[in-house]
């Protein structure tokens, strides 16, 4: 039973890693102004101040990263406009200046998961060491619906 949850929380949390960083889902996802973020600074009941401030900081984090993908699809949409635009060899330079772009955001992103899973899969066994109801009151859980048995 107590394994079933750890694989639970484990898939749960690597989900919420792969589906926040998939920039195709970025415009999909809710949009919440920053200062939602810092106004559920109450923890919620039965949860650690500290605790709770960890959870604030991840969704920080998980923010900053969306804000941080949609200028970089801002930035490639521009370079993708001037390569339609241009012809002969401006074309050849427009578009290796597309794939660099690509290359460039593939290698940030690749990174910027590998961190964030690390950093979630901490999270996650700081909230199964705080006790079984601890995890579902995690905020970063609520989009999922919260975790069940």
């Amino acid at each position: 039973m107590r394994l079933n949850r750890l694989v639970i929380g484990i898939v749960a949390g690597c989900a919420t890693v792969v589906i926040s960083a998939m920039p195709s889902l970025a415009g999909q996802m809710p949009k919440t102004p920053p200062q939602a973020a810092t106004a559920k600074a109450k923890p919620p009941a039965g949860m650690a101040a500290d605790m709770a401030a960890k959870c604030q900081a991840m969704m920080a984090d998980q923010e900053k990263m969306m804000t941080e993908i949609q200028a970089a699809d801002q930035r490639l949409d521009s370079l993708v406009s001037k390569m339609n635009l241009a012809s002969g060899t401006e074309k050849a330079d427009a578009t290796a200046a597309v794939v660099t772009e690509m290359v460039t955001q593939r290698r940030t992103m690749r990174d910027g998961m590998m961190k964030m899973q690390h950093g979630m899969m901490g999270h996650m066994m700081e909230h199964m060491q705080a006790g079984k109801d601890s995890m579902a009151m995690c905020p970063m859980m609520k989009p999922m619906g919260g975790m069940k048995n």
